[in-house]
């Protein structure tokens, strides 16, 4: 059995090159639907398949930009809420020193303190 030949009349042998060349096309098709990708492999379509990565490259790239953005304006957010808070305590200083002063007699010994 080892040494046993198969023989396939053209007609066999012809259905067998089409069965597989229908196997190769659905096998490709599973791959495209499991990927989301037309376009898998270089052989695929070799300008295609270097547009698109260098396409997604790009997208990487846009989208580390957006987080360094992102990250700036939060920054420039909790500086904000810093400068608020300085004026707000500048302000009350202000109330202060205005009610301190107020506070002081108009007298000529009050103001002679002074």
């Amino acid at each position: 059995m080892a040494g046993s030949d198969i023989s396939l009349s053209s007609s066999m042998r012809t259905n067998l090159l089409q069965l597989q060349g229908v196997q190769d096309s659905i096998a490709k098709k599973q791959n495209i639907l499991s990927t989301g990708n037309k376009i898998n492999t270089a052989l695929d379509g070799p300008t295609s398949f270097f547009a698109a990565k260098g396409l997604t490259q790009r997208a990487g790239d846009l989208s580390a930009l957006k987080d360094t953005m992102g990250q700036a304006i939060s920054t420039i957010k909790a500086a904000d809420k810093g400068l608020s808070s300085i004026d707000d305590m500048i302000e009350q200083a202000r109330g202060l020193t205005t009610a301190a002063y107020s506070a002081l007699g108009t007298d000529a010994g009050s103001v002679a303190t002074r």
